[in-house]
């Protein structure tokens, strides 16, 4: 959780949850997420509070609207910088994806590493839709160089569905 600013549910109900990625055959864990979710993000610091109206497009969580609350003066251009809206979606990824702990701390040193090649794609597309960075997670995870990394997951992108095009193709 992150200390300057705060996620909370709204009174608005979530949309129907559709699931994403592929399903682990080790433990039958598939992703998912709502296909649209309001929450309320306060940014006690400033003062303020967000409103984002997101919908989960099957590729990434994208903010359909963001409104701005702001309690006493303007809204300066210096706020609006500060509001870490990379931050803001990770950590409403993971308010909305049921389990997301199982994707979303995975930095933590463990002898317990699931290396199946469904888990990994998991771990890609958690990092994906929540606006993370999924070659570099599995690179910790796995503590594989970049070029180990390239390699695995351009082999299972092969096998399995994987977000964007980018996902598919290995820079060098």
């Amino acid at each position: 959780m992150n200390s300057s600013f705060k996620v909370e549910r709204t009174g608005t109900p979530d949309g129907e949850t559709v699931t994403f990625g592929p399903t682990d055959p080790e433990t039958g864990v598939t992703l998912s997420l709502p296909a649209t979710f309001t929450r309320r993000v306060s940014y006690p610091v400033h003062g303020l509070a967000v409103i984002l109206e997101c919908v989960f497009t099957g590729d990434r969580i994208e903010v359909e609207s963001l409104k701005i609350e702001r309690v006493e003066k303007f809204i300066s251009t210096k706020v609006l910088t500060q509001l870490a809206l990379p931050a803001v979606i990770r950590e409403i990824a993971e308010d909305a994806i049921p389990n997301s702990n199982r994707w979303a701390r995975l930095n933590a040193p463990t002898d317990n590493k699931a290396e199946t090649a469904e888990f990994l794609a998991q771990i890609y597309w958690f990092e994906h839709v929540s606006w993370g960075s999924p070659r570099a997670s599995i690179m910790a995870y796995m503590n594989w160089s970049r070029t180990n990394a390239n390699f695995h997951i351009s082999k299972f992108s092969k096998n399995m569905p994987m977000p964007g095009a980018h996902a598919l193709t290995v820079h060098r």
